[in-house]
């Protein structure tokens, strides 16, 4: 017996929160936040792509934030609210390995910085 991996509970999660978003916040925002889901993930797409193309990836953690983008923009393209959700959140993530990094660096340039005196000989 071969045991597979079923896509038919999140299948059922997105048909059921869908529901109960289109019941709360109406049809027209479901589809406005569908169109603009998409649009979001393929904006971050692009931006992955023009970060590759331009070697932009410079350590782990910068390969990391890349990644988490390529994630983030597959989950909002893909229709649904839980996935766009979930996409939002590692989007969030990615957003706060770039900043984190910015702070670290700061102290690492100023502990760097020697300070010297230069003494010239008297002829």
């Amino acid at each position: 017996m071969s045991k597979s991996l079923s896509l038919t509970p999140l299948f059922l999660l997105e048909i059921v929160a869908s529901v109960l978003f289109i019941s709360a916040f109406g049809l027209g925002n479901f589809l406005i936040f569908m169109l603009l889901s998409v649009i979001f993930g393929v904006i971050l797409l692009v931006i992955f792509w023009n970060n590759m193309l331009e070697f932009q990836v410079r350590d782990f953690k910068s390969m990391l934030r890349q990644f988490s983008f390529v994630i983030a923009g597959f989950l909002l393209i893909f229709p649904g609210i839980l996935t766009s959700v979930l996409g939002i959140l590692v989007l969030i993530f990615g957003l706060f390995i770039k900043i984190r990094p910015a702070k670290n660096k700061q102290n690492l340039d100023n502990e760097e910085i020697i300070d010297v005196e230069i003494i010239e000989d008297k002829k």
